[in-house]
């Protein structure tokens, strides 16, 4: 995260006095009726290089203040999530400029607008991958798109398409796990869904990211350099970035790290020869935040700032974020151009494809969100992607004739977890926690509840010590952490019900940065649950009742001890504003989970990297020197996932050779042993 500082902004004094200023023609390229193609050119004929150069730009909401300041405002996009007043304010800027052309405004709207509030937030992309559902994630961008327009925003930094083997990265939830297929197939959904919409107004760009390799990133550290083989590369990394282009995606946006030591915004052979030229990407490349001045203060393969655009540029780099003064990029970039040319062609093809040339406004009035349709999407896909993991003696679905109190506590029982990253806290009546959910759901069963702390209490609060039980409920009711006696109080609590829910796992809400334990620049070198959570789940099972751990996390997370020791274990992943309601009406059994794991879960953080496709001979010899085979297994595979029914597949047939579509067609039996319709 970058720390906000008002920029500076200057003219560029020498557009006026270089160029003899032509009067505008608007025939063609305001011309809706006319192809895309030639009301880019007609537009690109008019344009001096400056405002080329200024189309390469995109300036931060956060520096509007000195933008108007300045007056200047020849740019071509806004990097700003706001609700739609303030988004028509930002583009009423675009028509001071001499040719009008209006700006892409984009945002981080990930899985729904959630940095804005009240808008439908749908289960993160890790999550929607846990569904194994096509149509249900094209069904949830399609509806998702809808909100993201009608903000006046029109341009989303997503879907991620990281292919993840380290467990211990903590962008994970971002992504759709490990498997290239799988993200393949998720990612042409959700481009589809963002941008297949015969109405250019209601289109958002989709901007795939980060190009690539970032999830084998050394140490699972973001930013870190990847060392590995181009067939590496080429067999698992690339394949949902050529998914991405097959499907038309508008924009590609480069990683921050470097594969083995070039960086990728500034890598030819990446940018340009293999996603450019091999596959075909017809749209624009847009650098992730200020990676293109990277090249002098992480990488090291630039002396100057002049030489790191020129660099990123050179190799196929298209828009650079975020520029907080003009002397940044603007002036740099001007100085190094000798014949004029400047890659701004697919910029625009871009902004008349989203028909903003047309009509580059939102209507305030029209902004729709929220609808009763959106949030049936969001709860049917919240009850798709929970994983359940264990199920010892059939414990769940819950008997509520034999429960008749259960206590839910946990640090992420009653708090909005389950939105998960790249969203901002929202009011309490858009989201359904897993208590809420317990008790709409348990109909005659009594649901009790013990505050057992935040994974990571508030800063003010973590060092008060004191022995007072009434201080130490109001530390807690405040947003302390765990604690002796939180501890304490749920046990106590639990020894009067029947059964506990315990929900643990991590906490991604962007808008309380400093409390993640995953996310963006929030990598853990451990794969364990975060500070005293373990401490709380032990003490709960010594109380000898049976005991539920809902893991709500946006990365494998695993304790050797609670695997082993509790008997039921639910992965709800990141599942979104319904989250609760989902999980609750799985643990009563209103509805079957049907979930399946889109990453392998590690013991722990020694058996990293550790993923399904690994060479077989890494199990050749398996960890030696005392250890047992029990070393060389996950915690849980990728494509596990338990049913409360079960599944007979028979009659398996595959055709005998390949075809040349490359295509292989399977067929089987699938029967399920009770007279339910179940879903598998």
């Amino acid at each position: 995260m970058k720390t906000k500082t008002p920029g500076i902004f200057i003219g560029i004094l020498f557009l006026t006095g270089c160029q003899n200023l032509k009067e505008v023609d608007t025939t063609v390229y305001m011309d809706p009726s006319r192809p895309v193609e030639e009301r880019v050119e007609a537009l690109l004929e008019q344009m001096t290089l400056e405002e080329k150069i200024g189309q390469m730009d995109m300036v931060s909401e956060w520096d509007q203040d000195s933008i108007m300041k300045a007056g200047y405002y020849d740019f071509g996009a806004w990097i700003a999530g706001q609700e739609p007043e303030a988004a028509n304010l930002l583009q009423s800027f675009s028509e001071k400029t001499r040719l009008k052309i209006p700006y892409l405004i984009g945002m981080d709207a990930a899985h729904g607008y959630a940095t804005l509030q009240g808008r439908t937030i749908y289960p993160t992309s890790v999550s929607m991958a846990a569904t194994f559902n096509r149509s249900l994630a094209e069904q949830a961008a399609r509806k998702a798109a809808a909100e993201i327009r009608s903000a006046g925003t029109h341009w989303t930094f997503a879907p991620c398409v990281d292919i993840v083997c380290d467990a211990r990265w903590g962008r994970t939830g971002e992504t759709y796990g490990e498997d290239p297929f799988l993200a393949s197939e998720m990612v042409r959904a959700a481009v589809k869904g963002l941008q297949d919409n015969p109405d250019p107004a209601k289109r958002v760009a989709a901007s795939v990211k980060h190009l690539a390799a970032g999830g084998v990133s050394a140490g699972g550290v973001n930013h870190a350099s990847a060392e590995i083989s181009e067939r590496f590369l080429r067999s698992y990394i690339l394949p949902p970035f050529k998914a991405a282009v097959e499907a038309g995606c508008m924009t590609i946006m480069p990683g921050h790290n470097d594969i083995g030591g070039i960086p990728c915004h500034a890598s030819r052979w990446l940018l340009t020869d293999v996603v450019k030229g091999e596959f075909g990407f017809g749209g624009f490349f847009i650098s992730d935040m200020m990676d293109m001045d990277n090249l002098t203060s992480l990488h090291f393969t630039a002396e100057n700032q002049s030489q790191a655009l020129e660099k990123s540029i050179n190799a196929g780099m298209d828009m650079h974020m975020y520029s907080p003064d003009s002397l940044q990029f603007a002036v740099p970039v001007r100085q190094l151009v000798r014949e004029g040319k400047i890659p701004v062609r697919r910029i625009l093809k871009v902004k008349f494809s989203l028909g903003l040339f047309e009509n580059r406004y939102t209507d305030p009035a029209a902004d729709r969100y929220a609808t009763p349709d959106s949030r049936r999407t969001a709860l049917e896909a919240a009850r798709e992607c929970v994983v359940l993991l264990k199920n010892e003696g059939n414990l769940l679905p819950l008997d509520t004739t034999k429960y008749r109190r259960i206590l839910v506590t946990g640090p992420n029982a009653d708090n909005q977890a389950i939105l998960g990253d790249w969203s901002f806290t929202q009011p309490d009546s858009c989201v359904v926690t897993v208590l809420e959910g317990m008790r709409r759901t348990a109909g005659g069963t009594e649901i009790a509840f013990c505050n057992s702390g935040k994974i990571k209490p508030e800063p003010a609060l973590e060092r008060t010590n004191t022995t007072d039980p009434a201080l130490q409920r109001k530390i807690l009711e405040k947003g302390g952490g765990i604690s002796d006696f939180s501890i304490r109080e749920a046990v106590r609590m639990a020894a009067t019900c029947d059964l506990t829910v315990v929900v643990i796992g991590g906490y991604g809400i962007r808008s309380d940065w400093g409390l993640r334990t995953y996310g963006e620049s929030a990598d853990r070198p451990s794969v364990d649950f975060y500070g005293r959570q373990t401490e709380l789940v032990r003490a709960l099972v010594e109380t000898g009742r049976p005991v539920v751990a809902v893991i709500i996390n946006g990365k494998p997370l695993n304790n050797e001890w609670i695997t082993a020791h509790v008997p039921a274990i639910v992965d709800a992943w990141e599942p979104g504003m319904y989250g609760g309601q989902a999980v609750a009406e799985i643990l009563f059994g209103k509805v079957n989970p049907s979930g399946k794991m889109p990453v392998t879960v590690p013991r722990h953080a020694g058996q990293i990297p550790m993923y399904y496709y690994q060479a077989a001979s890494i199990y050749w010899m398996g960890y030696g020197l005392g250890s047992s085979r029990e070393d060389d297994r996950p915690a849980f595979c990728f494509g596990h996932g338990l049913s409360y029914t079960s599944f007979e597949y028979s009659d398996l047939k595959a055709d005998p050779v390949c075809p040349g579509t490359g295509s292989i067609r399977l067929s089987f039996r699938l029967k399920t042993t009770v007279r339910v319709l179940q879903t598998e």
